[in-house]
């Protein structure tokens, strides 16, 4: 078949033969207990199962069979299930909602506003280097256990951040949770990968968001009450919330784990070990054999390394305008040369010396992957670029209630989470993703584009202001094609990789994104505020640079200090967004290219078995080979190309 042209080279798609009469690498006498999973193929009655080319992977297929087709009972532990990762995601609602605007107000409550962008890029770097770490980590142990492990850094991090007395301590603070965000990020999507077809998967992603349609309105009350003075409660309810609206997940997945030792399976949400060998671990010196081998599957010194190079590279330039003396400060060169060594070092380790590199040879010749992969990179990049000063610029320049402020900043996430389980259903019923893709990508330029003037200036108009966010909501069609073509092209082995990989990249663009618009900012609004408020003495403008909270409570709306001040904010937001919708450009062009696969039963488009490993029929698109001989033909099979 076709789709089996996407396969990434050496990539095996023929089932695995289970030896159970050899014993495990890892098994001793005391250590190990073994556990067999239930062969459908020893009952007549029940039907064969193909099996993936992993054997962990092959029993994860068997126990997705269990929970579709075990009766009311196996159904009801799966809306359990679904139930419980509903409440994760209210948790990551609350906390992805307001938290932002915290983060305002504390950096301008130390009076470095202007280090926002320091912050965020120090918590997105986290993020992504973290990804393929708690992937493994999860691996190793068990998903339960990972997301105990999670709960713990959001509750560390959140205590540090609310009792902090300097915006170092809060940037150590949110590091702790956006660690703790990383997790819940990668657990989320690889469960609903484990269990959906393609056609269902863009759904079930988009439902993992619908909290935030509720959320959105409920911060805005929480930001009225607590914004400005009390955001120190603000973030410590958050070390109190998540335990509470997290446990119902843990306990259901720790359930999960029982239901497999009933039912003699082995459960996704199992250890690495069991899943793919049928063995348990129980000893800490396997335990340790175990971690070291994660270490190498993750490639834990490529991720530090990369991590290391973007932390000095992109905090260098973050930093520049408020350490002494600029580029002149050795300090600020010498990270920046450390850095772009380092980041030679970390090409040179992964082409000649990582066992496991972060990225094969053959995920570079996945067309698919690499469409999905700048998609996302260039498109997060752009999103940080456009949201690290906006709810700043909106604070200053709207004389709105902190009510309004949050939620007007909350639009876009409510009509993403509308429209990407529309999406979703799209995807469902005419089985393909790209021209969605595609329309989405558009959405999200001209969302952007719309926020500029004739004089490159940003707009205040409220109209303008409110269809641009409505727009980018709709910008999540791209995602949700992104992320469902790169999981069609590759086999049911590759998931978790797939997933951590565009995490890992995705993420790191933001954290460019928040240097970008740092640089812009740190480089042109203090400049234009002199230009626009030439009567202001140079405290007075310092003193509104470093904190908004002080420009909006100290001057009113006609204040020339407030006014000049706006002036200055909308000719510096002016070349962000400008900067912002050159980005946009790029995911259009990657949408385009995009492989249109066909969205059926399958769980992937390589191997074409549904999630219980079962081989499943897929339609194919009719072509008529007379249409191809013209140029609009030729445009059209390339467009709709499915490999």
């Amino acid at each position: 078949m076709a789709e089996k042209a996407t396969s990434m080279p050496g990539d095996s798609v023929a089932p695995a033969s289970i030896d159970r009469s050899e014993p495990q690498q890892l098994n001793t006498n005391d250590a190990i207990v073994r556990t067999d999973s239930v062969d459908f193929r020893d009952d007549p009655e029940k039907p064969q199962l193909h099996e993936s080319s992993v054997p962990g992977v092959a029993k994860v297929e068997r126990f997705s069979h269990v929970l579709y087709q075990s009766g009311k009972s196996g159904r009801m532990l799966l809306y359990i299930l679904v139930g419980s990762i509903g409440l994760t995601m209210i948790a990551y609602a609350f906390d992805q909602g307001i938290t932002s605007q915290f983060t305002v107000i504390a950096a301008s409550s130390f009076s470095h506003h202007a280090e926002i962008g320091a912050v965020n890029t120090a918590a997105s770097i986290i993020r992504a280097v973290s990804k393929p770490f708690l992937g493994k980590l999860s691996d190793i142990t068990s998903r339960p256990t990972c997301y105990v492990i999670v709960l713990v850094f959001y509750i560390i991090g959140f205590v540090v951040a609310a009792t902090c007395n300097d915006i170092a301590a809060y940037t150590i603070g949110i590091s702790f949770t956006a660690f703790g965000k990383s997790g819940l990020d990668l657990l989320s999507d690889i469960i609903v990968g484990d269990l959906t077809p393609l056609e269902w998967r863009a759904f079930w992603s988009g439902l993992l968001s619908t909290p935030f349609i509720v959320t959105v309105f409920i911060n805005g009350f929480i930001a009225d009450g607590m914004i400005p003075d009390h955001w120190r409660w603000g973030l410590g309810m958050f070390a109190i919330m998540m335990p509470v609206l997290l446990i119902p997940a843990i306990l259901t997945l720790y359930g999960v784990q029982r239901r497999a030792d009933k039912l003699k399976v082995i459960s996704f949400g199992e250890s690495g070990m069991t899943r793919r060998e049928g063995v348990k671990v129980k000893s800490a010196r396997h335990y340790m054999a175990l971690a070291w081998k994660g270490i190498v599957d993750i490639d834990l010194a490529g991720l530090v390394l990369l991590g290391t190079a973007f932390a000095l590279i992109l905090l260098s330039f973050n930093l520049t305008k408020s350490a002494s003396g600029g580029w002149s400060n050795p300090s600020m060169i010498a990270m920046l040369v450390v850095g772009f060594v380092i980041l030679a070092f970390f090409v040179l380790f992964e082409v000649f010396l990582a066992p496991k590199p972060i990225m094969t040879r053959r995920m570079f010749n996945n067309r698919a992957l690499m469409c999905a992969l700048l998609v996302d990179t260039t498109s997060q990049m752009a999103s940080a670029t456009r949201n690290n000063y906006f709810s700043s610029y909106i604070f200053v320049t709207k004389d709105w209630t902190n009510y309004v402020w949050t939620v007007f900043l909350g639009v876009t996430t409510v009509v993403l989470c509308l429209v990407s389980p529309i999406g979703g259903l799209i995807h469902r019923y005419t089985h393909r993703y790209k021209s969605l893709m595609v329309f989405g990508a558009v959405a999200k330029c001209v969302g952007n584009a719309i926020l500029l003037t004739g004089a490159l200036r940003s707009t205040q108009n409220t109209a303008a202001l409110v269809v641009s966010q409505i727009l980018l909501g709709f910008g999540s069609f791209q995602v949700i094609g992104a992320r469902v073509g790169s999981q069609a092209s590759v086999p049911h082995d590759d998931l978790s990789s797939v997933i951590a990989i565009l995490s890992l990249w995705s993420t790191l663009g933001s954290s460019v994104g928040y240097t970008i618009a740092a640089s812009i900012w740190t480089g042109n609004m203090l400049p234009y505020m002199r230009e626009e408020m030439p009567e202001a003495s140079e405290k007075t403008l310092r003193t509104i640079y470093g904190s908004i909270k002080i420009l909006r409570k100290k001057y009113d709306w006609a204040d020339p200090v407030r006014q000049g001040a706006i002036r200055a904010y909308t000719r510096t937001n002016g070349v962000i967004f400008l900067t912002v919708v050159v980005l946009n450009i790029v995911p259009i062009v990657c949408s385009l290219l995009m492989p249109d696969y066909y969205l059926g039963k399958q769980q992937n488009a390589v191997t074409n078995t549904d999630v219980a490993g079962q081989p499943v029929e897929i339609e194919k698109r009719e072509e008529d080979a007379e249409k191809k001989n013209n140029l609009v033909g030729r445009l059209k099979s390339l467009y709709y190309k499915e490999t």
